[in-house]
């Protein structure tokens, strides 16, 4: 099954949040004992990567994830493009739920 691709942007002074609904088969995925994991980075093999808060919403069965990240957070990440994506991971099976890129924007103000 395709990953699916979403392409983000963070906006430097600026708190950043959004939500998915992780399914499969066109289900959504019960997400009850999953943990979860939201990143980006320059590119693959960077070696430094930056960390999404990723969040289960009640219910767990809807599937729905939350990833948000603090205008403070983005404040210490040079504008440019990155990649990201976010693993759920169950009964020590780890899953790319979604990727994509990201553009971080500075801020006008």
């Amino acid at each position: 099954m395709a990953v699916p691709v979403v392409n983000l942007t963070l906006e430097k002074g600026a708190d950043f949040s959004t939500s998915f609904k992780i399914k499969t088969d066109g289900a959504a995925v019960n997400l009850t004992g999953y943990t979860l994991s939201c990143k980006m980075k320059k590119h693959a093999t960077a070696s430094t990567s930056y960390s999404f808060v990723a969040t289960a919403l009640s219910p767990l069965s809807s599937g729905v994830v939350k990833v948000q990240m603090s205008k403070s957070s983005i404040s210490q990440i040079a504008t440019g493009r990155y990649i990201w994506e976010l693993l759920i991971t169950y009964s020590g099976t780890t899953t790319k739920a979604i990727k994509g890129t990201v553009i971080v924007e500075g801020s006008a103000s």
